[in-house]
């Protein structure tokens, strides 16, 4: 019982504070601003309620693991013995979130504790989540910013209600899990000839299978939780409509992103975690998230509230369904952690973007701007943390006497490149208004971005 060590209990505390108080920006950011005069001791049952669901579910399916099986990878993600230089990434999340910085929990966290080809496959799926999230953000509100969006700004939250709405959600959601999977997946085992490649077919057909059984429970549910909501909003008013939505929509968001960063808490302590053990991490969790609430979110939320239209609950909810959409698609795609602030960040960019070039008012070099700041940012937590995987636990070999483990040449040249693009980062930094500098640093991360793809990293 509690068989734990000093440092594996220290960074589960650092990190399990860091990732609540630093996601709260991304899952329960717009929540928070929407119901900011609704008491938040009621926003934390709600929000723990969710959280107690989802961490219990995921323990008993997965036979005490609470990772949700984003750490089974052994070869990827190998158990260690924790040592004192693992608390130093989670503590540094800690004191680089307090200055609002949009840093990933995943890469500052789960990098120290990642195999060379674990941080890779960590770094390549949050990567194209970042992009996926943008193109899907500047589809959505190039169309909304003149409808949608421009209802919202013209009629009050409790003009009218748009009866259907959750039906037409759970239809959309059903029709993706069940049509999209197909056009990504294309493949025949039966003309292929080797192994690898049958065994890769056979799991991505597994995959559509899979998202296709989902579709009908998906449709059952939208046209029950429209039942409801026109049940409550008879009695209390169009202005419930949304109210009820919204919450519908982070239970959704908050659960799905648990799920994928429970690995960013739970990598200090045993992959298979008793009854006792388990539950005593989750109330350790329960406590911090009440202080988050009670903090309204930290200063992280100063990105959020930078944003347009955030605070409008109508506005929120769509934010937080397209959200929570994305983070249960690459749940599904396969079980490497990835980085939920990339895809955050790259949602909210597409958003501001797509809101720019739709509306007079706004200018597109404003939302560059916003987004690369965003994005400059969240680069130099990823060098921090690749840096820090590196040195630490070779500092600690050469500070023990222990041979130091060599790096391979590739990793290495990697490294370097990564710290010797900081410069155009921080020459962006220091003076954001300036064109020439915007092109440069979006240039270099964008050709970075394409180097890591085109280059296998060893």
């Amino acid at each position: 019982m509690f068989d734990i060590s000093l440092f594996a209990m220290l960074g589960f505390v650092f990190a399990a504070y860091a990732v609540v108080g630093n996601d709260a920006l991304q899952t329960l950011g717009t929540f928070i601003n929407s119901n900011s005069k609704l008491h938040w001791g009621w926003l934390f049952l709600f929000a723990g309620s969710v959280l107690v669901v989802t961490f219990t579910y995921g323990w008993i399916i997965y036979d005490g693991d609470p990772s949700w099986q984003r750490l089974s990878n052994v070869k990827k993600y190998p158990p260690v013995d924790i040592q004192w230089y693992h608390t130093l990434p989670p503590l540094a999340l800690l004191i680089i979130t307090r200055f609002g910085v949009p840093v990933s929990t995943s890469f500052m966290v789960l990098t120290v504790f990642a195999a060379v080809d674990g941080f890779t496959s960590m770094l390549g799926k949050s990567l194209t989540g970042y992009g996926l999230a943008f193109l899907v953000g500047l589809l959505v509100f190039l169309v909304a910013t003149r409808t949608v969006e421009k209802f919202f700004e013209e009629h009050d939250v409790s003009a009218k209600a748009p009866w259907g709405l959750a039906s037409i959600m759970g239809l959309v959601i059903a029709a993706v899990v069940y049509f999209i999977p197909d056009l990504l997946i294309n493949c025949d085992p039966t003309a292929l000839k080797e192994a690898k490649e049958i065994k890769s077919c056979n799991k991505s057909l597994g995959i559509v299978a899979k998202y296709k059984a989902y579709a009908p429970y998906i449709i059952a549910s939208g046209v029950f939780i429209e039942g409801i909501i026109f049940l409550v909003s008879r009695k209390f008013g169009n202005a419930s409509y949304w109210v009820i939505l919204q919450w519908v929509t982070t239970a959704y968001l908050w659960g799905v992103w648990l799920i994928q960063d429970f690995a960013n808490i739970f990598v200090f302590l045993p992959r298979e975690l008793s009854a006792l053990e388990c539950f005593t991490a989750m109330g350790i969790i329960l406590v911090l998230l009440g202080y988050t609430f009670w903090n309204k979110g930290g200063p992280v939320q100063k990105i959020l509230r930078a944003k347009t239209a955030v605070t409008d609950i109508r506005s929120a909810t769509l934010i937080d369904f397209i959200y929570a959409s994305l983070l249960f698609f690459f749940k599904e795609v396969s079980a490497i952690p990835m980085s939920t602030t990339f895809v955050f960040l790259g949602l909210i960019a597409g958003r501001e973007f797509g809101f720019s070039l739709m509306r007079k008012d706004l200018s597109v070099d404003k939302a560059w701007r916003l987004s690369l700041s965003d994005l400059s940012k969240a680069y130099i937590g990823l060098v921090i943390s690749i840096n820090m995987a590196v040195g630490l636990p070779r500092l600690s070999q050469a500070l023990t006497g222990e041979t130091v483990t060599p790096i391979t040449n590739s990793f290495l040249t990697f490294v370097i490149c990564a710290n010797l693009l900081l410069l155009p980062v921080a020459f962006y930094l220091l003076r954001q208004d300036d064109r020439v500098r915007k092109i440069v640093t979006t240039i270099a991360l964008a050709s970075a971005a394409a180097a890591f793809f085109m280059f296998p990293i060893s």
